[in-house]
């Protein structure tokens, strides 16, 4: 019996991101192959971390999506760790639940203008 041939730790976590991405578009598998010019196959391939790609596939996939290539090779998207990490954590919620999300933070936001002194300088 042939051992099943274990996955990359690199190539399962470019995966997951390429499906976070994916999913925050609101893409299917489909319509990003179609605008990455590859097939499903291989798509559900990379999402898995089952398979790796060229720097031609890389870039068109990575334009198809519009994220940055080091969020994708590297998880970094050029906001704040804790930036980054909320906008992993409500790429994984349902549409619904990012809609409550995000209406609460904007919420929070006009609440705390409300409250803030006139004097207190800060920038955003």
């Amino acid at each position: 019996m042939a051992k099943k041939k274990e996955k990359d730790p690199e190539a399962v976590a470019i995966g997951r991101r390429i499906k976070q991405a994916r999913l925050g578009r609101k893409m299917t598998q489909e319509k990003l192959a179609e605008e990455a010019e590859t097939s499903i196959q291989f798509l559900s391939q990379l999402e898995n971390g089952e398979q790796t790609m060229t720097m031609v596939k890389f870039g068109k996939l990575v334009t198809a999506l519009r994220v940055s290539s080091d969020y994708l090779l590297f998880g970094r998207s050029g906001l704040s760790d804790k930036a980054a990490l909320a906008a992993e954590f409500m790429a994984e919620m349902t549409p619904i639940r990012q809609e409550l999300m995000a209406q609460t933070v904007a919420d929070m936001t006009a609440a705390m203008e409300a409250i803030r002194p006139e004097n207190e300088g800060y920038e955003r």
